[in-house]
């Protein structure tokens, strides 16, 4: 475990000898990248320990910027078009619904 500049051994919660890392896989069931399962055996026992921890050098290559060239094109047409296509929002649709349900009559 790296603590500030120090490097500190993980230790085993039985026998509290030094653990070797015997593998480290990424996570793929969270969406947060960065995460990997280190598979650790105590030095003593033969123990084995498995533990998620956050890698900042994986996290941080994940999140480096996409490429220009491989985001898809925009058509120039869409993004300056004056013309508007008359769609009800979802806000106006769901106050029309909750008017005509509850609306008390008179």
């Amino acid at each position: 475990m790296r603590l500030g500049k120090r490097v500190h051994a993980m230790r085993c919660m039985a026998c509290g000898a030094e653990m070797r890392l015997m593998q480290v896989v990424p996570d793929a069931t969270l969406e947060v990248p960065g995460y990997e399962h280190h598979t650790l055996q105590c030095s003593g026992c033969n123990d084995v320990e498995r533990r998620l921890v956050f890698n900042r050098e994986s996290a941080a290559r994940a999140a480096e910027p996409v490429p220009e060239s491989a985001a898809p094109p925009v058509s120039p047409a869409a993004a300056n078009s004056s013309e508007r296509v008359a769609v009800p929002s979802a806000w106006k649709r769901a106050v029309a619904m909750f008017r005509g349900r509850h609306a008390s009559p008179r």
